[in-house]
């Protein structure tokens, strides 16, 4: 999709069917990507395919399947900085704490660069960016909006889904912190914001405020 000359592409990995996204402006060479997931070749071919370098990985939250594909993007980008919350920051390199070990493998990766917070703002490959945080599903799970025209566009992880919301039965989630800071960090934004999930399909807020069943 085309928002105000910025794309957005979804990138799929299968093992957990989990959105990783790759965005850019129209004309740029550089790129920002978002949670790559267990297959790092497919957004790295997109990456090379496109001749773009990325700047940043945004990373939403420390579970296996949105940082598996960390290292990988590294070894072919020293320089692209990984961006994580400050409380999410061990689940890097802790298959216990990713939940990894969960599911019978230990993956671990390389640690953060630049641990963010609430409120931050960010100026990335040309593109702003506004990080909110959004505990629930994990403690310091972030969400990351760019607060471009005609609309919003807004990458949230794990915290809600179109009709949906993330689990929040691991160790550091919170059922009633996730739907409060859903309610006031989320659907305070424009109907037209579009959302991008860390699974299933996009949708905006103006729908989850009507039809999320959770909320």
């Amino acid at each position: 999709m085309n928002f105000s000359e910025i794309i957005v592409e979804t990138i799929l990995s299968v093992p957990f069917q989990e959105n990783g996204y790759l965005i850019y402006r129209v004309g740029g060479l550089e790129c920002l990507l978002v949670d790559p997931g267990f297959e790092p070749e497919k957004m790295i071919e997109q990456v090379k395919n496109k001749g773009l370098n990325p700047q940043a990985i945004l990373v939403t939250h420390g579970h296996a399947d949105h940082i598996a594909g960390i290292d990988s993007v590294r070894e072919i980008w020293q320089d692209c900085k990984i961006y994580i919350g400050e409380e999410e920051k061990e689940k890097l390199v802790d298959a216990e704490q990713n939940l990894s070990l969960w599911f019978g493998f230990a993956i671990t990766v390389a640690p953060a660069d630049i641990l963010l917070h609430d409120g931050d703002k960010l100026d990335i490959a040309g593109i702003s960016i506004e990080v909110r945080h959004v505990p629930g599903h994990s403690k310091g799970h972030l969400v990351y909006l760019f607060p471009t025209v005609p609309r919003p566009i807004l990458f949230v992880g794990d915290v809600i889904f179109k009709q949906g919301i993330g689990r929040n039965d691991f160790p550091d989630g919170n059922p009633a912190i996730q739907i409060e800071a859903i309610r006031s960090k989320i659907l305070s934004l424009p109907d037209e914001t579009v959302i991008y999930a860390g699974h299933g399909q996009p949708t905006t807020v103006g729908a989850e405020r009507k039809t999320n069943p959770y909320l």
